[in-house]
């Protein structure tokens, strides 16, 4: 198999990853006034409780699978047999899932109107095998599917969802985008895999494997889907909901700009760990942290400085609570993307699940005990507190960890210079904020951009920073040349 290229599949996956946020970011505003935020916080709600049953029924098979199949990418054979190994356990799980949510919805469902369509959010994932593509590095194929599938949604967004009474047609949409999504990626499957063998297939083979990877996808749930259900189950109020749903959302976008950079280095990762390369491994990190910090920081920042009147002009009237849960909740941003990078990016590629998935249980045990303790007292606000507190735990453990591997010199040293031309870029907009205080759409995009501009003129004409000078200069050098 030819090597692949980090860079555009970076592309690849960033245009894949954005694309799972972008189109529902990209309907909010239209979104926000028709379905109104209890429709939003109902949506959140009940797609918080079936996202329990679709992590059942992927098992850890999306992280073992994407990493197995990283390790023989070379071996066609091999990694076939893997893959009907793990897809035929992962088919086992789905249909015990589905049969579980059917009764859970049949005796327990609070909006079963919804919760009935929301089905099919299984269904997908049992049949979804992504998985496979990205550990084969194939990330091409997987960016033109969500393209047409997303830019699909979104037209029939606009055509078929005009009222308050819509929630249900919208929920079908999103969960037909993702089971039309899952379904189409086995068109090029022969092209690139052989047929399984049935008398061959282990269907339980990995079933301990899967475990060890299931396990911290449970304790991430609990700090990131459990606090949109305990918030609704605590607070009896879709509304509160509806405001935690809306910020996550631009929370979301933020991170994936830069966790996209993880899904794509992680197989590498696995390969290259897996011949030898730990020196080659070590300078991927250090590009790595030197990218988080050069977008992680302004975005920090600009959430602070210009989050209030961003949300005020993009959500529009009965979201105000938004303006002052962005800013709270921006530090997440920074705290979420070195947690990954060390977790996603070597880590779990070096075969370290087991202790990773410890540091990840006792992120989930903080949440627990934030959220019982704050939830009830701030709501929405609660929630954003436990978030950070339990994630900011988990990276300090993960630091703590990789310091047996790399020098902590790494991962701190590279952070000064973006922190500098953050807090500059900070101030700019507070002194613009106040002897310009409009918040109308215009004024909030030339606030984004102005920022933009200060922040990167303090990094190239000030500070001087060389890993954006060398980037800058590969990139100026290669469109000189073609």
């Amino acid at each position: 198999m030819t090597k692949k290229s980090v860079k555009k599949n970076y592309i690849y996956n960033l245009a894949y990853q954005i694309l799972l946020v972008i189109v529902p970011f990209a309907t909010i505003p239209y979104l926000s006034r028709i379905l109104g935020v209890e429709n939003i916080g109902i949506n959140s709600f009940t797609l918080s409780i079936v996202s329990y049953f679709v992590m059942l029924a992927n098992i850890g098979v999306w992280s073992l699978g994407q990493r197995e199949i990283a390790l023989h990418q070379d071996d066609r054979k091999t990694y076939s047999k893997i893959f009907w190994d793990l897809f035929s356990f992962q088919t086992i799980v789905g249909i015990i899932s589905i049969l579980t949510y059917a009764i859970y919805v049949t005796f327990f469902g609070s909006y079963p109107n919804v919760q009935w369509i929301m089905i099919i959010n299984i269904i997908a994932a049992v049949v979804d095998m992504a998985w496979f593509y990205c550990g084969l590095e194939e990330y091409r194929y997987i960016s033109i599917r969500n393209i047409f599938i997303k830019l699909s949604s979104v037209v029939a967004i606009f055509a078929f969802v005009h009222t308050k009474d819509d929630l249900p047609i919208y929920v079908l949409i999103n969960s037909l985008s993702l089971l039309i999504s899952s379904a189409l990626l086995w068109i090029k499957f022969p092209k690139v895999a052989d047929k399984p063998v049935l008398k061959e297939i282990r269907i339980f083979k990995y079933w301990k494997d899967s475990i060890i990877y299931f396990l911290p996808q449970v304790a991430t749930s609990i700090y990131t889907v459990l606090d949109k259900t305990m918030l609704g189950f605590i607070t009896n109020s879709e509304t509160e909901n509806g405001y935690y749903e809306q910020t996550y959302k631009i929370i979301q976008l933020c991170l994936i700009l830069i966790t996209s950079l993880n899904a794509v280095i992680a197989p590498r990762m696995a390969f290259l760990y897996g011949k030898g390369k730990k020196k080659e491994m070590q300078d991927r990190m250090k590009t790595s942290f030197h990218f988080i910090y050069l977008i992680a920081f302004p975005i920090v920042f600009g959430l602070i400085a210009i989050g209030p009147a961003f949300s005020a002009v993009f959500f529009g009237d009965g979201y105000e609570k938004v303006q002052t849960l962005l800013p709270l909740f921006a530090p997440i941003v920074l705290i979420i993307s070195v947690s990954n990078c060390i977790g996603g990016q070597f880590l779990v590629p070096i075969g370290k699940r087991v202790q990773t998935a410890a540091y990840l249980w006792l992120g989930a045990g903080v949440n627990i005990v934030c959220n019982l303790i704050f939830i009830p007292m701030y709501a929405s606000y609660g929630a954003a507190i436990g978030s950070i507190i339990a994630e900011l735990v988990i990276t300090i453990c993960y630091i703590n960890m990789l310091k047996k591997y790399m020098p902590l010199n790494n991962v701190f040293k590279p952070m000064l210079n973006y922190f500098l031309s953050g807090v500059f870029m900070f101030i700019v907009l507070m002194l613009i904020n106040h002897f310009w205080p409009d918040g109308s759409l215009l004024v909030v995009i030339l606030k984004i951009a102005c920022g933009a501009v200060v922040y990167f003129a303090v990094l190239l004409l000030i500070l001087r920073d060389g890993f954006l000078i060398s980037e800058a200069e590969k990139t100026l050098g290669k469109i000189v040349r073609r």
